[in-house]
This record gives structure tokens, C-alpha cells and sequence, in this order.
């Protein structure tokens, strides 16, 4: 792993221009199926704090890929999420009248074990004028921009992300209104404390070769961090995971952008915990909504990791109350 995060760094130091690949877009996907779970839930919703579950579905379907979503963001047309083995999921909402549409898609379209280009990725954000994708790998030291139609891709070199380790890479970013971008490793900042996870402050969009500033984020004992997310009324949400005997568990977490300084320990305070067995999994993606009401709605999709038999792919829809201020 380590020849191969050389290489891929040699490769990332290439100057940034756009390459041409044949990815054309897939049509709809009638084999990609939803499944609603709430009236399962009906009469005992899950507990989780200041966050209450307003909707939760399952995505079911033929690819086996398509059962390892990691990122997830919003477009024009609803929402996109990206996966662990090059995959991409475009769907629209499915709170909203008509019919539920999906259609997967495949961000790299080169056999990835025979030509080595990192596929695991772990987050994804979608410029609102261009509908570009940004998109963190987890073992690759720097950004992949992919048009929206997927058909070009640039990359914009980050040396500073090959200072973490192999798979505990970049799990969790965000665009902030302010315009600085925030990543966070999955990694520990020190031996011994395994609370702080490195994060890095750019001052706009990351550039080729940029050096941040640096902060570290300390989250609840046992728990990594794997999304971050702002909310329309400025604060932050992190997402994080645990996984132990008994399976996953997750938390959500909240700060405010003025605690992000460079050196700053930034410690965020949970708002909401989902360990409810019936809709807990292995949650790595995170989007915030403000609803046509004013509210603040917080989606997730979970990465079953292919593991069917265990696991699952879920979306959650969780309205904020206002306990969560």
C-alpha cells in the first residue's frame, strides 16, 4: 500500500487539466428499487434525541456495488451519492409526489484492479452553478472533479493528504457559506488520544498544491468522524460512526463555524444518536435540506459494504427540532 500511495501521489502532481473519458450517461434503472420502512415504525419511532425520524427508506437493487454508498450530496433534481467501488447513484427525493427514479452510474469507468486508480470514495460535494462533482478518495492525495455529466475529470493535487494513512484518509467534507472548505481525516491526531481526528481549513475551493491551515476535531469516545454537513442557519453537523460487538451505532454532532481557527480544537456536541436496532447501520453520508416550511431536515444514507446478509442500504430523513440550538 505504500509503493501504491507513491504512485498515486507521482500521479497527482500531474498538471490539472480536464481528461476525456467515455462515460455516458445510463438511463433510469427500473431494477433499483425503494422500499419504505416507516410504517413498520409506526406507533414506537426510534428515540434519537433532537433529531426525529421523518422518513426512512431501503434502496434495494441488482448491483452488487451498489450497496457501498459513502458520500452523499444534493442536485438540482434531488440527490447523488458516491460509493466505495467507483459507483454513483443519482435518485430524486422520495418524499416528494410522483414517481421514486434512480439511476446508477460509475464514476471511473477503467478496470480499477488492473490500472490502480483509487475508487474508494468517501465524500462528494456539487457546485450549484456547474453541477460539477467534487470528489475525496480515501488513499488518494488530492481531489477529483468529475463534470456532471461524468464524461471529464480533472485533479487537484493535495500533497498534505498523503501525510495520513493508508485507509484513514479524507472521510468527511464541507463547503462552507463563508466559502472555506473543510476536510477531516479519518485518522487519530496522536497515539495515545483516540478522540482528535486531523481537519485542514482552506480558505475557498482547494488549489492545486494549497497548504491549510489545521485543526484538530475531538468527537465522543469510540467515534469517527465520516461526513460533515452545514446547516441553512450556519452551524455544523459531523457525522460519526462506531462499530463494536454489537454492530454500528452512530452520532450527530454540532459546532459553529466561528470555533474553526487555525490550531483550534474544536470539540462539537452531540445533538442526536441513532442505536435504535431497527434502522441503525453503517451511516457515512450526510446532506441538510431546508424544507419549504423553514425547517431543517437532515438526510443519510448508509454503506452496507456488500454485505447484504448484515447490513443494508438506508436512507433517513431526520426533521431538526429545536432542542438541537
Amino acid at each position: 500500500m505504500r509503493a501504491l500511495k507513491l504512485v498515486l501521489l507521482i500521479l497527482a502532481l500531474v498538471p490539472v487539466t480536464w481528461l476525456s473519458a467515455p462515460n455516458p450517461p445510463r438511463p433510469r434503472d427500473p431494477a433499483i428499487q425503494l422500499v419504505d420502512l416507516m410504517p413498520s415504525l409506526q406507533g414506537s419511532l426510534p428515540q434519537m434525541g433532537a433529531l426525529r425520524l421523518a422518513g426512512a427508506w431501503q434502496i434495494v437493487g441488482q448491483h452488487r456495488r451498489l450497496g457501498t454508498l459513502s458520500g452523499l450530496a444534493q442536485t438540482s433534481s434531488g440527490f447523488v451519492a458516491v460509493g466505495d467501488r467507483g459507483n454513483v447513484l443519482w435518485f430524486t427525493r422520495p418524499d416528494r409526489p410522483g414517481p421514486w427514479l434512480a439511476r446508477f452510474d460509475r464514476l471511473i469507468r477503467l478496470d480499477w484492479r488492473k490500472h490502480r486508480f483509487p475508487t474508494d470514495a468517501e465524500a462528494v460535494a456539487v457546485d450549484p452553478a456547474s453541477g460539477d462533482l467534487t470528489v475525496a478518495y480515501e488513499d488518494l492525495p488530492g481531489l477529483e472533479v468529475y463534470s456532471h455529466d461524468l464524461v471529464r475529470r480533472r485533479s487537484i493535487p493535495l500533497p498534505v493528504l498523503a501525510e495520513w494513512p493508508d485507509n484513514q484518509g479524507p472521510e468527511a467534507k464541507a463547503r462552507l457559506a463563508d466559502g472555506r472548505t473543510l476536510i477531516v481525516g479519518e485518522t487519530y491526531s496522536g497515539w495515545l488520544d483516540r478522540t482528535r481526528h486531523p481537519g485542514l481549513i482552506f480558505r475557498a475551493a482547494p488549489q492545486p498544491y494549497e497548504e491549510p491551515a489545521r485543526f484538530e476535531l475531538v468527537m465522543p469516545p469510540g467515534y469517527r468522524p465520516c461526513e460533515l454537513a452545514q446547516m441553512p442557519d450556519g452551524r455544523l453537523l459531523v457525522l460519526g460512526r462506531h462499530f463494536g460487538l454489537t454492530g454500528f451505532r452512530s452520532v450527530i454532532a454540532a459546532f459553529t463555524p466561528q470555533q474553526l481557527r487555525p490550531g483550534a480544537k474544536v470539540t462539537p456536541h452531540v445533538i442526536a444518536r441513532i442505536d435504535d436496532p431497527r434502522i441503525r447501520d453503517n451511516y457515512e453520508g450526510m446532506t441538510v435540506t431546508r424544507e419549504a416550511d423553514g425547517s431543517q431536515v437532515v438526510w443519510l444514507v448508509s454503506d452496507s459494504n456488500e454485505m447484504v446478509w448484515a447490513q443494508r442500504t438506508l436512507l433517513l430523513k431526520l426533521r431538526i427540532g429545536p432542542e438541537a440550538r
